[in-house]
C-alpha cells in the first residue's frame, strides 16, 4: 500500500518534495535486544548506501549515509502518532521524510527497496515518466542526505507504520538528486567504495549563494553569514539548501 506523492506549498518556488508511501508499527525498537537494534541500524544504512552507490547514471557527488539517533527519535515520534501522512512542513524544513505502511511486519531492506523501485518511473534529472510518484526514490538517493534515522509503530487499526527521516532534506523541486559523473569525481580524496565522505557541515541560506560568491567573494560579513557553506567549504559536498 502506497500513498501519493506530495509537493510543498505551491506558492513556494523552491523547496522539498514531501512524499508519502508505506511503513510499519509500534515501538519495536524498544522491545528488541541492543545487538539486534544495532543490526537493524546497519540494515537500514547498508540498504541505502547500496542503492546510492549503484545509481544510473552514476553519481559524482553521492555522500555515504550514516545512522542518526536524533533522526530516529524524530521519526519515531511522528510514526507513533499513527497519522498516515507526512508531518507538517514546518517541522521538517531541515529533514526529509519517507513513510511506508503495511498490514504485516516487513524487513527494513524490503521497505527501502520499495521506495527505491520508484526509479522505474524516474527520468533523470527530475521527472516522472508517467506521473507516478518518484519522491521516495529521489530521497533515498539524494546526494547530500547523509544521515538517516528510522522508527516503526503498530497502530490501533493493525497498520504497521514505518518512517525514516533524512538530514539534509532532499527532493528540491527542479533540482536533480545528484551530479552525474564518475563515482567520487567530486571527492577524490574522500571516497569509500564509490561514496563521498566529506559533507559540508554548514548551510547556505540562499539558493544562489554559489553565484553570489563567484561575483563578490566572501569578504563581506553579510555574505559570510548568508552563505557559510559556500564560503567555508572548498572541497566538501554542499547541499542545495
Amino acid at each position: 500500500m502506497c500513498g501519493q506523492s506530495r509537493f510543498r506549498d505551491s506558492a513556494a518556488t523552491e523547496g522539498p518534495i514531501f512524499t508519502l508511501a508505506a511503513v510499519l508499527t509500534s515501538s519495536l525498537f524498544g522491545l528488541i535486544p541492543a545487538q539486534t537494534y544495532t543490526a537493524v541500524q546497519a540494515e537500514i544504512v547498508d540498504a541505502h548506501n547500496a542503492f546510492r552507490r549503484a545509481v544510473e547514471p552514476p553519481a559524482a557527488d553521492m555522500l555515504m549515509m550514516s545512522y542518526s539517533e536524533e533522526l530516529a527519535v524524530s521519526a519515531q515520534a511522528w510514526v507513533d502518532k499513527c497519522v498516515l501522512d507526512h508531518g507538517p512542513p514546518s517541522s521538517r524544513m531541515l529533514n526529509g521524510e519517507n513513510l511506508f505502511y503495511s498490514t504485516s511486519p516487513m524487513l527494513w531492506k524490503s521497505i527501502i527497496n520499495a521506495w527505491y523501485k520508484e526509479v522505474s518511473h524516474f527520468a533523470f534529472p527530475n521527472a516522472s515518466t508517467n506521473g507516478k510518484p518518484i519522491g521516495h526514490y529521489t530521497q533515498v538517493v539524494w546526494n547530500s542526505s547523509y544521515k538517516v534515522g528510522c522508527g516503526v509503530t503498530l497502530c490501533s487499526n493493525n497498520i504497521y507504520l514505518y518512517g525514516c527521516h533524512y538530514y539534509r532534506a532532499g527532493n528540491f523541486k527542479r533540482w536533480p538528486p545528484y551530479k552525474v559523473g564518475t563515482p567520487c569525481a567530486s571527492c577524490p580524496n574522500d571516497c569509500v567504495d564509490k561514496l563521498c565522505t566529506n559533507p559540508c557541515p554548514y548551510i547556505n541560506r540562499f539558493l544562489n549563494c554559489p553565484a553570489m560568491k563567484a561575483l563578490g567573494g566572501c569578504q563581506n560579513a553579510r555574505m559570510s553569514s548568508w552563505c557559510p557553506a559556500s564560503c567555508k567549504c572548498s572541497s566538501e559536498i554542499i547541499p542545495v539548501y
